[in-house]
């Protein structure tokens, strides 16, 4: 071998060799800013989804309020307190002790006549007098007008967040009105205004925090400096006004990743030696730690999806997925000339159970009611969904009759009321039921619902335990 031939290879063995060290450099480079990209993605991620969870556990806050004051003015005990029928017994048993203060940290209470006069008040169970200006404030008088623009029928409480002597409280207002015509009692007729606040204070915060990962959660005013690597998400009043900011550090999965790994990563430049095996060792941590992120990203959008689509008693859908479906069924009879048919289910005689047998029976009761249900259906094709409180609707569609729908309500009525057992508690319960047909696109999804409900106050009316079309005909 000549000399030239010899110098000719240790030059191409140099070249390789820079040739490689280049390659390791720019594959390590480019290695890095992927990495980088990819942390600073997965904390965009992180970020976002807490902003999600955020958003979703204020809105919670506020609605769980909204519900306990439909509980309690959607209720013949309120209208015959509001109409001078029983003045005393409804505010003390149900207002003038700690019960819901210590049950759903209700701070206040205020019920207003129906004249917006400003009638009783309650502060953590103890009667106030009634003078106070803050109760006749605008932002009051606001949340009142918003509550009686309701449908007196079937009132839906008005929910948001206001500011009351520099403390964040939730807020909820609801009509009240009678759940009952009676003799004395006008369903349908506004007796007065039932308001509970919340207040936001560092208990609960503190509860937030730990339960969704919340860090330092604290509640600032508007005009607050924002520390580094916080985030912040506006609280609004009935107006959309801005009155406060809700203030936490999310967790960012990728700042720490990168302090730990950049280190390591220079490392492993250097080191030419090592460096395949290094590579890979990192690689595999990278994978692990992005494949967790991303299983846990995809929990929390699984998660919230259940959230804002099912009720989280009986594992049904809820109102608004109930709706949709309603509006895709009549738009699919609309193609075909089909018929669809919305059932408007109200448990008779719920609300004894709830109040003699507690909540949690209540609870499974709706539950094994759900499932009863969905066993009168057709899978995958018809949808039963829970609207609130003890009101359930059940869509079917794709029907080659009315007597299709008939034939459901009337499956329904018997299964409710064979007994049910919830901790060796026999339970006898029946369902009052109106039913909407249209065939095509005769009605809207509202106007399905309106026709319902209305043919289901009529067999509640006419004795319960039975089912009435909505041209007035009806079965039990």
């Amino acid at each position: 071998m000549s000399h030239h031939q010899i110098n000719t290879i240790l030059r191409d063995m140099r070249v390789s060799l820079y040739s490689l060290f280049i390659l390791l450099f720019f594959l390590g480079s480019y290695f890095i800013y992927l990495m980088v990209q990819s942390f600073h993605h997965l904390n965009d991620n992180a970020i976002s989804s807490s902003r999600t969870v955020a958003d979703s556990v204020f809105y919670n806050e506020r609605e769980s309020l909204g519900k306990v004051v439909y509980d309690y003015s959607f209720w013949n005990d309120a209208a015959e307190a509001l109409a001078g029928i029983d003045d005393t017994s409804y505010f003390e048993e149900n207002f003038d002790n700690d019960y819901l203060f210590n049950t759903f940290n209700v701070n206040q209470v205020i019920i207003y006549e129906r004249d917006s006069t400003l009638k009783e008040s309650f502060v953590n169970g103890v009667r106030e007098e009634v003078s106070s200006p803050i109760y006749t404030a605008t932002t009051f008088e606001r949340i009142f007008e918003r509550a009686i623009k309701t449908d007196y029928d079937s009132p839906e409480p008005v929910t948001s967040y206001i500011s009351m002597s520099g403390q964040i409280h939730a807020i909820a207002a609801s009509a009240i009105v009678a759940d009952k015509q009676t003799d004395t009692l006008n369903k349908g007729q506004l007796y007065g205004v039932l308001m509970m606040t919340r207040q936001l204070d560092k208990p609960l915060l503190k509860k937030w925090e730990r339960q969704f990962h919340l860090h330092d959660l604290t509640i600032q005013t508007t005009n607050a400096l924002l520390k580094k690597s916080y985030i912040a998400e506006d609280i609004t009043d009935i107006d959309g006004n801005v009155i406060a900011r809700a203030i936490w550090k999310p967790h960012q999965p990728g700042k720490n990743y990168i302090s730990e790994i950049l280190p390591i990563t220079g490392v492993i430049i250097l080191c030419v030696v090592i460096i395949l095996i290094v590579i890979s060792t990192f690689v595999n941590k990278y994978i692990r730690h992005t494949m967790s992120a991303a299983r846990q990203l995809e929990n929390h959008r699984d998660e919230l999806q259940q959230l804002a689509h099912y009720d989280s008693v009986t594992k049904l859908p809820n109102r608004l997925l109930g709706m949709d479906r309603l509006e895709q069924a009549i738009l699919a009879s609309s193609r075909y000339g089909s018929f669809t048919a919305l059932l408007f289910i109200d448990l008779d005689g719920f609300k004894e159970v709830n109040d003699s047998l507690g909540h949690d029976i209540g609870d499974e009761l709706l539950y094994e009611i759900g499932q009863r249900l969905l066993s009168c259906v057709r899978e995958g094709i018809d949808t039963v969904s829970r609207l609130g409180g003890d009101e359930f609707i059940v869509n079917l569609t794709q029907l080659q009759s009315q007597s299709d729908a008939i034939s459901v309500a009337e499956d329904i009525l018997m299964i409710i009321k064979k007994d049910i057992v919830i901790n060796d508690k026999n339970i006898a319960i029946s369902a009052s039921i109106g039913v909407a047909i249209s065939q095509g696109d005769d009605l809207d999804a509202k106007q399905m619902v309106k026709q319902a409900d209305i043919a289901m106050y009529k067999a509640k009316l006419a004795g319960k335990n039975q089912f009435i079309l909505a041209d007035n005909e009806w079965f039990s």
